[in-house]
């Protein structure tokens, strides 16, 4: 009858073509869904938002995964 939307990039489940969707880039999320996928927060207008590795990240999280990303390994090798 309606069909679908596909399926959302988040939790893998159909969308139904009549529901109200958010989109990033090729990607396609139900309302609810469309949130942090690291800490859960959701979008307010306005905010700002990052598609890292496919994943949607709120700033904070998106900061502190690229400020670690680039942190310095320092190897912990025992010694003999």
């Amino acid at each position: 009858l309606f069909g679908t939307t596909g399926l959302c990039s988040a939790c893998n489940k159909t969308i139904p073509a009549f529901e109200m969707v958010m989109r990033a880039r090729g990607n396609v999320y139900h309302l609810e869904c469309f949130a942090c996928q690291q800490c859960n927060q959701r979008f307010c207008v306005g905010d700002r938002f990052y598609l890292h590795e496919n994943r949607i990240l709120c700033e904070y999280d998106y900061e502190e995964r690229m400020i670690f990303a680039n942190m310095p390994y320092y190897g912990g090798g025992g010694g003999a």
